[in-house]
C-alpha cells in the first residue's frame, strides 16, 4: 500500500515539474487542445526562447525558438488535420 503511494506521488511530482514534456505537438498554451488560441502564442512569443517552457511544444523545426517559421508550421500541420 505505502510503495503504491509511493509511486502516485512521485508521479504526480513528476506531471507537475515537468509539464512540458507532456505537452502534446502544438499545443502551445497547455490548455490541452491545439487551436487558434495556439497560433496567438507562438505569434506573441515571436523571437522567444521556447526550451524548457510550454512553448516548446510549438518549436516546430525544433531550433529552441519560437519564430514565424514555427507559426507557419502550425499553421500547416492544422490544415492537414
Amino acid at each position: 500500500m505505502i510503495h503504491h503511494l509511493l509511486v502516485l506521488l512521485a508521479a504526480a511530482a513528476l506531471i507537475m515539474t515537468a509539464p512540458v514534456a507532456f505537452a502534446a505537438a502544438g499545443d502551445c498554451n497547455g490548455d490541452g487542445v491545439v487551436d487558434d488560441a495556439d497560433l496567438e502564442a507562438i505569434i506573441a512569443a515571436n523571437s522567444s526562447v521556447a526550451t524548457g517552457t510550454s512553448l516548446e511544444a510549438c518549436d516546430y523545426d525544433g531550433d529552441g525558438a519560437i519564430s514565424l517559421a514555427d507559426a507557419n508550421e502550425h499553421i500547416a500541420q492544422s490544415k492537414q488535420e
